[in-house]
């Protein structure tokens, strides 16, 4: 029987393997981080070790005394390399932060060590498109616990494993900044966007890729323009996009109305300038973008795609559309004319967020997951409440797309 922790029982840190893809300057980049401040260095000694590309949050996740490594050579090199290392530091857990490196799991094979998975998008979105199938099944073989961020995917997924893995639903989490920081935000965008104070702002954030869908934003304001003035600006990372959705632009005389950024330093604060944001993907796991445009209290008009009906209330915090430009601008139109709805649902979302998407909260919830052995009381609740009432809906019945084999 397994000895109750006391105050005067000293206990060792247990060992975390944290694995990601890259660590660039994006959304789920910043969930992870969101992740690793939250950590109680007293149970746990995480170490991230990425499979891909440093970057932006290195020196972040550096500052909280968090180890980063990068994992080189092929994939089998970094396997090896990341085995080793796990049998070196006698870590417990593994917690993959993307399906793409939930692969990783199966390095460990024999080692005894307990392995979290995730899928931040649209189930295997994220895996690479030649040999899906045998990505797919390899992206939660090796692992015994799914964390899907939008409960869409989370349903999926359920349906397509074992009932012997735990499929869980933890959503994204995101800061609230107080307002009259938000305020000074919105004053200093809306300068450096020489926007008038009656000006109507219509932001998209986003990578310039084919996902995102910006040629179909470029059509909503074409619409929208025919029945009223707005102003429109995209922020983001270019993916291959630019050049085509310039000449949409163009081709469309909408020169003086949509603006290309690029990449800002932090999209959370051009995102207070904004009266209207709208997003336009083809899919999603749970937005990032979304999430963090309720925060500051912007009303949202998105796309039904994976995840944003874990955020938005339909027509209370905020509306969700059909991926048609036609109903996407009657939306604009709507909100781009009732400064006061502009408030009402805006200050609805914020609070709602405010409510629900903590980071603590949610952190600590994908911390409870990481509990040796999963056999503290408090986490075998937490997970079979998950999934018990997918048990019962019929979703953790396993079917014909099974991928465990």
């Amino acid at each position: 029987m397994r000895a109750a922790r006391g105050p005067m029982q000293a206990t060792q840190p247990e060992a975390i393997a944290v694995v990601v893809p890259q660590l660039g300057q994006g959304g789920t980049e910043r969930q992870l981080y969101h992740f690793l401040s939250h950590c109680d260095f007293s149970r746990w000694t995480p170490t991230v070790y990425v499979s891909g590309e440093l970057g932006f949050w290195e020196a972040p996740i550096r500052k909280l005394g968090i180890p980063v490594v990068l994992l080189k050579g092929g994939r089998m090199d970094k396997m090896r390399q990341l085995r080793a290392a796990c049998v070196a530091r006698k870590t417990r857990c593994l917690f993959s932060w993307s399906s793409y490196t939930n692969v990783f799991a199966l390095a460990l094979t024999g080692l005894g060590i307990r392995s979290i998975g995730s899928f931040r998008n649209a189930l295997f979105a994220d895996l690479p498109t030649e040999l899906r199938g045998l990505w797919s099944w390899m992206s939660v073989a090796g692992i015994s616990t799914v964390v899907c961020n939008s409960r869409e995917t989370q349903e999926q997924l359920a349906h397509r494993v074992s009932s012997k893995k735990s499929v869980v639903y933890v959503p994204n989490a995101v800061e609230i900044f107080p307002s009259d920081q938000i305020a000074q935000w919105r004053a200093v965008w809306r300068r450096r966007l020489d926007l008038r104070d009656d000006a109507v702002l219509v932001l998209g954030v986003g990578r310039l890729a084919p996902q995102k869908r910006f040629d179909r934003f470029i059509d909503t304001i074409a619409r929208v323009g025919r029945h009223c003035t707005v102003q429109a600006v995209i922020a983001g990372q270019e993916f291959g996009c630019l050049d085509e959705l310039r000449s949409q632009v163009a081709r469309l005389g909408l020169d003086d109305t949509v603006r290309f950024l690029g990449s800002v330093p932090d999209a959370r604060e051009l995102m207070c300038a904004s009266d209207i944001f709208l997003l336009t993907s083809d899919y999603e796991g749970m937005s990032n973008v979304v999430l963090e445009a309720m925060a500051a209290g912007v009303p949202c008009i998105a796309t039904r795609v994976n995840g944003v009906a874990d955020l938005i209330q339909n027509g209370v915090t905020g509306i969700i559309a059909e991926p048609e430009p036609d109903e996407l601008s009657r939306h604009v139109l709507s909100l781009g004319t009732d400064p006061g709805m502009r408030r009402e649902i805006g200050a609805l979302a914020r609070a709602w967020i405010e409510r629900k998407f903590q980071p603590k909260s949610v952190s600590g919830q994908l911390w409870t997951l990481c509990a040796a052995g999963n056999d503290d009381a408090d986490t075998k609740e937490w997970i079979g409440h998950a999934t018990r009432n997918l048990r019962r809906s019929g979703f953790l019945a396993r079917g014909r797309h099974s991928l465990d084999g």
